[in-house]
């Protein structure tokens, strides 16, 4: 079996590809999620974790900042980093969790793929992804459905390596767009900057979405960046007003 090296210095199993701190931290997440660490609990020192797993000081660092991003852990300055409440925890949005939600509240979360086709980005969607004009996106548009009926729209742009390419059946074997950009392509989110506000259904969306034309719908829009904290995605997302939208505030300003 061939080791490579991540950048953290850690050996990583070529077989897997997961980086190592997004493996520990696949870990923590389960023993958080089995009820084997309880909330509030603290979490071991960075170097009783790092002998542990056998995994150097900074994967651990890495892994458990990404654990507090997904709202699963938090600090306090001077005492340590504990486990989230439960309801904290139940209340954090991750980049991927649509399906996740949906299957938490006991549905079945599907889609209906519009089109998936490469285009070259016009000013706007350039602008939003940090490119070159005309530079080539791929552009995906599906209806979200939850037990089959149709909740939402989204049309998302993304930037891929160059030559970089997927189809419409590459996505439906795959289950998951964010699942087949990091297995393919190398391409994890990490973090989401989103605005909201609601919109009319036009003659289209309200065809789609199975609502009167001119109905109100929760219009989100996001910016997806990497790993490397770069633009990979901007979304647009349109949902009916049934649809239940939660989110978690990270910081507070003290202006």
């Amino acid at each position: 079996m061939v080791d490579l090296l991540d950048e953290t210095g850690d050996l990583e199993l070529a077989q897997s590809g997961v980086p190592l701190y997004r493996q520990l931290a696949a870990k923590l997440r389960a023993e958080i999620e089995s009820g084997s660490r309880g909330s509030n609990e603290p979490l071991p020192s960075e170097r009783d974790i790092a002998v542990r797993y056998a995994m150097s000081r900074d994967t651990v660092r890495k892994a458990v900042r990404l654990l507090e991003e997904q709202g699963l852990l938090y600090s306090e300055h001077g005492r340590g980093t504990f486990v989230a409440p439960s309801s904290v925890r139940e209340m954090s949005r991750f980049l991927d969790s649509f399906s996740q939600d949906t299957e938490k509240r006991g549905g079945v979360a599907g889609q209906a793929i519009i089109l998936v086709e490469q285009m070259p980005a016009n000013l706007a969607i350039a602008g939003v992804l940090k490119i070159e004009p005309r530079q080539m996106v791929m552009r995906v548009k599906r209806i979200r459905t939850v037990d089959g009926s149709p909740v939402g729209i989204h049309d998302a742009y993304l930037v891929l390596p160059p030559g970089a390419v997927f189809t419409a059946d590459d996505l439906v074997r795959s289950g998951s767009l964010y699942k087949l950009l990091g297995d393919r392509f190398g391409l994890n989110a990490a973090e989401g900057l989103e605005s909201l506000s609601s919109v009319a259904a036009n003659a289209e969306d309200a065809s789609r979405l199975g609502v009167a034309v001119g109905a109100p719908l929760l219009l989100c829009e996001r910016i997806t960046l990497s790993e490397r904290r770069q633009p990979m995605e901007y979304c647009e997302m349109k949902y009916v007003s049934s649809y239940r939208y939660t989110t978690r505030v990270n910081k507070f300003s003290q202006k």
